[in-house]
């Protein structure tokens, strides 16, 4: 299979950088995967599961939003505002975000505090459902 470059990158730095099969990521119109050659693109990372392929390796994380930019040159780029592999993930300290967002969504509050809650809530669903996945 053919392969190109992914880097995904944080704001502290080069996270990862591999030579991939394949990147499936949910950009903010909906789940893309990436191959060797895909077009150009630009878009808008989602709050979502992400994994890519390396040799039928399946590698998988948590990504708290960003932005995939497809290069001419077969590189990715993967700029993440927070992403955490499986094997990083706290499923505790996931949970346990996840029952104070749902608390903070019991209480009555103003728009900003029920927003906040409620990308807290997917950012905790989504760690958890990538810790929990086989």
């Amino acid at each position: 299979m053919n392969k190109f470059h992914l880097k995904i990158v944080t704001p502290k730095g080069t996270y990862r950088e591999v030579d991939a099969d394949l990147l499936n990521v949910k950009t903010t119109d909906g789940y893309i995967g990436i191959l060797a050659h895909h077009i150009p693109l630009a878009a808008g990372v989602d709050i979502s599961e992400m994994h890519y392929i390396v040799d039928g390796q399946k590698y998988e994380f948590a990504i708290a939003g960003g932005f995939v930019y497809v290069s001419p040159e077969n590189t990715v780029t993967l700029i993440a505002n927070v992403i955490e592999s499986q094997d990083e993930i706290d499923l505790k300290r996931a949970q346990e975000a996840e029952k104070r967002a749902r608390e903070r969504l019991a209480k009555d509050g103003n728009g900003l505090d029920v927003k906040r809650a409620e990308l807290a809530l997917k950012k905790a669903l989504v760690r958890e459902n990538v810790k929990n996945i086989k």
